[in-house]
């Protein structure tokens, strides 16, 4: 199944809305074919990849007689592609082992009986977590009906992201800064409040070589203040800024004509842009993914709001002192009420350390 996790990272980042699944065939203990699910409506999913992997190395049997190692329950439906149980049928598929369900209401367990109909053996992966992992953004997203939001913090031990006079370039870590990267290949859009955009000019770009997507970009700027020569309209394939209905009409125009999808929408009782109307409108546009850069400001609403499902934070080991905190206008009353991650996973990143778990409650009845 680490085979199958393996096929199903080099996919993330590239075939949403899908999920990328990840399949390795395995016969007398030898990996036979192995793939995962490719960019684009009606592409193959991994199933079929690793079939077609089969064929390729031997002609001669290709698939037939294996094991399937799958990430995701094969599906049982007719979409933009045919059913991958009818696939593992036909080739000969003996047997599979599977990481998670696929809450998908047109799947949701029937791929897994109509496997067993077919005189397949099913069984579940001692790995369901780590598939869960590899996948969480599609999971949670099929489930909640919105996008999936990770909010992504780099700071010092003591918590800051720049000193008073706003120096920050850099506290995180050279090979950090390149898995922050990663994550926004990951992401289906990146997303910042103006402040950020004002102060930084960040492009919020993927500068990686290789075959990486780059997301689309968000702003939250109640008053469609975004400079129309700001670094954010750079090969980005989409930008949308949200707007209060306080935008001077002649900033959203000039908005509109420079190439921004402007959404206007409410705010709550303390001036912030509503989250689920933002959440909302974004789940209309099939974005799965969000990740969340900044500023403070933004980062402590989406945590009041109860929206952020993951915390990627990159932990420097510097001590600021007296500098700005990476979370504002956040607070709880006792220990008690203070957000828990689950599933927590560190990475040591040259000097730093990389912490990520989950704060919504996880969908185990998936897992």
């Amino acid at each position: 199944m680490r085979a199958a996790l393996e096929q199903s990272w080099r996919g993330k980042g590239r075939t949403s809305p899908r999920p990328s699944v990840g399949c390795v065939l395995v016969r007398d203990g030898q990996i036979v074919g192995a793939g995962h699910t490719q960019r684009g409506d009606g592409q193959p999913h991994g199933e079929v990849m690793a079939i077609r992997d089969a064929w390729r190395r031997d002609p001669r049997i290709g698939p037939r007689g294996s094991t399937a190692y799958v990430t995701l329950e094969p599906c049982s439906h007719f979409g933009t592609t045919p059913p991958c149980c009818d696939a593992l049928r036909r080739e000969g598929i003996v047997r599979v082992v599977a990481g998670v369900l696929d809450p998908d209401p047109r799947v949701a367990g029937r791929g897994f009986r109509n496997l067993r109909r077919m005189g397949i053996e099913v069984v579940q992966s001692p790995l369901a977590r780590e598939c869960f992992a590899a996948m969480d953004e599609f999971l949670f997203h099929v489930v909640q009906k919105r996008p999936f939001v990770t909010l992504k913090l780099a700071a010092s031990l003591d918590g800051k992201i720049a000193l008073p006079s706003g120096e920050s370039q850099w506290i995180s870590g050279e090979e950090s800064r390149r898995h922050a990267h990663i994550l926004r290949h990951h992401a289906d859009a990146v997303l910042v409040g103006i402040e950020t955009v004002l102060a930084d000019d960040p492009t919020l770009s993927v500068r990686l070589e290789g075959d990486f997507t780059q997301p689309a970009r968000i702003v939250l700027d109640s008053l469609a203040r975004t400079p129309l020569d700001a670094k954010i309209w750079h090969d980005a394939p989409a930008l949308l800024i949200f707007v209060s209905s306080d935008a001077p009409a002649t900033r959203v125009q000039a908005l509109l004509e420079r190439g921004a999808q402007v959404v206007e929408i409410g705010a709550d009782a303390g001036g912030f842009l509503r989250w689920d109307e933002i959440l909302g409108a974004l789940y209309e546009r099939q974005i799965v993914s969000v990740l969340v850069e900044g500023g403070a400001r933004v980062a402590g609403s989406a945590l009041r709001a109860g929206i952020v499902n993951k915390i990627a934070h990159f932990a420097a080991p510097k001590i600021l002192g007296a500098g700005r905190a990476a979370i504002a206008g956040f607070e709880v009353e006792t220990l008690a009420d203070a957000p828990q991650l689950e599933l927590v996973a560190h990475t040591v990143l040259g000097q730093d350390v990389l912490f990520e778990g989950y704060l919504a409650p996880l969908p185990l009845k998936f897992v």
